[in-house]
């Protein structure tokens, strides 16, 4: 994650009076997901003396690609014109004893059983090679993989992937029942060069399913409104206005965060905009949402100072409620030409 502006990271150094209009000033409150939702659960140990997981040992599938933007947010940029699909690989542990899967893991894409020409890759940061995975017998793993497009070849036959075990494990190939593919938008906004890709990263257990607890706050109403142009360099102020329409006082109790989103699709002779960092509302002067009415928080970020005049940068701001379910509708965006 980016930092977008020097600042407070204490809540108690967060500016505790309104400004002169009433609004809520902005406080650089940088969080993580951590910081947010606290420690996810310890990962499983594995037993002395697993080894690392053969083929054999394995099955696996994908039965679902999913979009960025579900749930209610609209794809925008890179996304929207070339498309990118995000899936899990269901991996099981067949055998009746427990195994280890760590390191790259190396993954094409099969067509009635010849590869698709694509790029391909599969590196990972330090942390995710040295995470050992332990599959315990009957036991699940997971492997994220992203397709992004433009994807403009057709494919013939039943698709599957070939995934390339750590540690010399084998080749496990693991059969596709999803549908879908990226996008084959070509043209205006879209490079060129641009290739489809297929990118795989390290295991991971599989993500538990709960259900979080229902906040009061997944009530707010969102509406965000900023400037139409702003300098490149330029620090850029806009409003977020947070309504309540029900008929009692919403305590911003846990204080929620938010997410503030930068991004501009590249070009031949543009680097592309994409970042995103987590922040913490200021609640210090405004502990909550009257009923019925509505409390306006100040924002702050950055435009780059690498972007030329005539480009377009959209900020997305999200609303992130700690521990709990939330509506997918509680975000806006804007987007700014660059001067």
């Amino acid at each position: 994650m980016l930092a977008l502006a020097a600042g407070c990271s204490d809540p108690a150094e967060a500016p505790a009076s309104l400004l002169a209009d009433g609004t809520v000033p902005w406080a650089d409150l940088k969080i993580t997901a951590e910081d947010l939702n606290g420690r996810p659960a310890a990962p499983r140990s594995p037993a002395a003396g697993s080894r690392p997981c053969r083929a054999e040992q394995l099955s696996g599938r994908l039965t679902d690609w999913v979009r960025p933007g579900n749930g209610g947010e609209t794809p925008h940029g890179r996304d929207a014109r070339i498309g990118n699909l995000i899936g899990e690989v269901d991996v099981r542990n067949a055998s009746k004893v427990e195994c280890t899967l760590q390191g790259e893991v190396p993954t094409t894409l099969l067509a009635g059983g010849s590869r698709v020409p694509m790029l391909y890759t599969h590196g990972i940061n330090e942390e995710g090679r040295t995470r050992v995975v332990a599959v315990p017998a009957g036991g699940h793993a997971s492997l994220r993989l992203d397709w992004s497009g433009p994807f403009c070849q057709p494919t013939d036959g039943p698709l599957e992937l070939a995934i390339e075990l750590p540690n010399d494990g084998g080749t496990l190939l693991a059969p596709i029942s999803a549908d879908g593919r990226p996008g084959c938008q070509q043209g205006e906004g879209v490079n060129p060069n641009a290739r489809a890709a297929l990118s795989a990263s390290g295991f991971t257990e599989p993500v538990a399913v709960s259900t979080p607890p229902s906040s009061p706050l997944e009530q707010l109403t969102v509406a965000v409104a900023g400037p139409t142009a702003a300098a490149a360099g330029s620090r850029l102020t806009f409003r977020v206005t947070l309504g309540n329409p029900t008929g009692r006082p919403l305590a911003l109790d846990p204080c929620p965060g938010y997410s503030m989103e930068r991004f501009s699709l590249g070009d031949a002779t543009n680097e592309p905009v994409n970042t995103f960092q987590l922040y913490r509302l200021n609640c210090r002067p405004l502990p909550q949402i009257p009923a019925g009415g509505t409390s306006v928080f100040e924002m702050t970020t950055e435009v780059p100072a690498s972007m030329f005049p005539g480009r377009e940068l959209t900020v997305t701001w999200k609303l992130y409620l700690p521990h709990n379910a939330q509506r997918g509708n509680q975000l806006g965006a804007f987007t700014v030409k660059v001067t």
